[in-house]
């Protein structure tokens, strides 16, 4: 008996010396998020329709139970994979291992919340905010005000709003709306989306467009809320929606963000703080994994700042969908003795979020990968960390 089990030990002991180490060890994780499912921001939708909206249970802005379910989620899988790769354990972590951090926002705090809780059960995770709003790394707000900067923003807003090629997409949102017969129309005498003209300015420290533009935004974006949220599709947008029409009017929430926040000056200084707390955190000896949960706003303004190339979301209507996440990734080449950099966009889909499903290591959540300016990819994805650290350090910001 005992030879048994010294000739199973063997075949053991043979098999495991055949399986190689890994090449490469996840060494650090930051994951920027953008919160998950909210009910519609904007106080004003009853103006612009003289239909009924879908009636959401919380307030306006408010993370929803669905949003927070959604996102909980996402926290299941990627507590999965960061014990998979070795970077968590299956033990409650302590801040040198998981670090959060939210925006003041109820919608904000509440998604950190959901991940943590699913992510890491029975432990007691603290989600890190601000007490006093604004909170400046979040913040989408200018920095420099001076009236030589605002003037250069504003000609470039003008510029990017003109380069709009919205019309269409403006009218066919106006007839879903039965805009004609809203109060904007008969009140106020706004009546036309298309020929109405778009008001650009600098609003102390925020960059603003008041019109049809911002209206079609606000009215996109509640349809898309509705549809993630589940209400039935003939109560979403009325049951007007084709996905040619949901491509079409996409493009009016992708117009309106382009011109308030992708000028590259204005992104860059909105993104000031938060691109140097990004930085710090990556760069410097910190937890081994930091989540940070903001808005979608965050993304218009960090992503061309730090160079991220043009990206599309497969099956996914919005290109920073609620819950979306990038996630910055420190690897280690054991063979080579180099640190990689590998960034991903995770993100579930349409479908996913509208049918709230669950996630896991078996179930994932949809993946691309993202490249940067400066830091060339390799095929498996990787570039040189040090080409990364150097890219953020070569990111010159204003000093007003």
């Amino acid at each position: 008996m005992a030879s048994s089990y010294l000739v199973l030990f063997s075949l053991l002991l043979a098999t495991s010396a055949h399986v190689p180490a890994p090449r490469y060890k996840l060494r650090k994780v930051l994951i920027f998020s953008r919160h998950a499912i909210r009910t519609p921001v904007a106080t004003t939708l009853d103006e612009i329709t003289p239909k009924c909206w879908p009636q959401f249970e919380e307030e306006p802005g408010y993370l929803t139970a669905k949003g927070a379910m959604v996102e909980g989620q996402m926290g299941v899988f990627f507590s999965e994979w960061l014990q998979k790769e070795g970077l968590l354990t299956g033990d409650c972590p302590d801040e040198s291992m998981f670090y959060a951090y939210a925006n003041i926002k109820q919608r904000t705090k509440a998604s950190a919340r959901a991940f943590v809780e699913h992510a890491f059960p029975g432990c007691n995770v603290t989600v890190h905010h601000k007490n006093k709003y604004p909170d400046p790394v979040f913040a989408p707000i200018l920095h420099n005000t001076t009236e030589a900067f605002k003037e250069a923003a504003v000609i470039s807003m003008k510029g990017r709003l003109h380069a709009l090629k919205l019309t269409d997409a403006l009218n066919d949102l106006s007839s879903i709306l039965d805009f004609n017969d809203s109060k904007k129309c008969l009140e106020d005498h706004e009546c036309d989306f298309a020929l109405d003209k778009n008001k650009i300015s600098i609003d102390k420290d925020k960059t603003s467009v008041k019109g049809p533009l911002k209206y079609g935004n606000e009215a996109v974006d509640a349809f898309v809320m509705a549809y993630f949220q589940g209400f039935p599709t003939e109560e979403v947008a009325w049951g007007s929606m084709s996905p040619e029409r949901w491509h079409e009017l996409i493009r009016i929430m992708r117009g309106y963000h382009d011109v308030v926040f992708n000028d590259t000056a204005i992104a860059k200084d909105i993104s000031k703080n938060l691109i140097q707390y990004i930085k710090t955190r990556l760069l410097n000896k910190s937890s081994a994994v930091t989540l940070l949960m903001g808005h979608d706003a965050n993304f218009y303004t960090f992503l061309p700042t730090l160079g991220i190339k043009y990206y599309e979301l497969k099956d996914q209507l919005e290109n920073i969908p609620p819950g979306g996440k990038i996630v910055f990734q420190k690897w280690y080449d054991v063979i080579e003795e180099k640190e990689l950099l590998k960034i991903n966009f995770v993100y579930q889909s349409s479908h996913q979020l509208r049918k709230g499903s669950k996630l896991s290591l078996a179930y994932p959540p949809r993946s691309i990968l993202l490249e940067i300016n400066g830091c060339e990819v390799d095929s498996k994805g990787f570039c040189p960390w040090e080409d990364f650290a150097g890219a953020l350090n070569a990111i010159e910001f204003n000093s007003s």
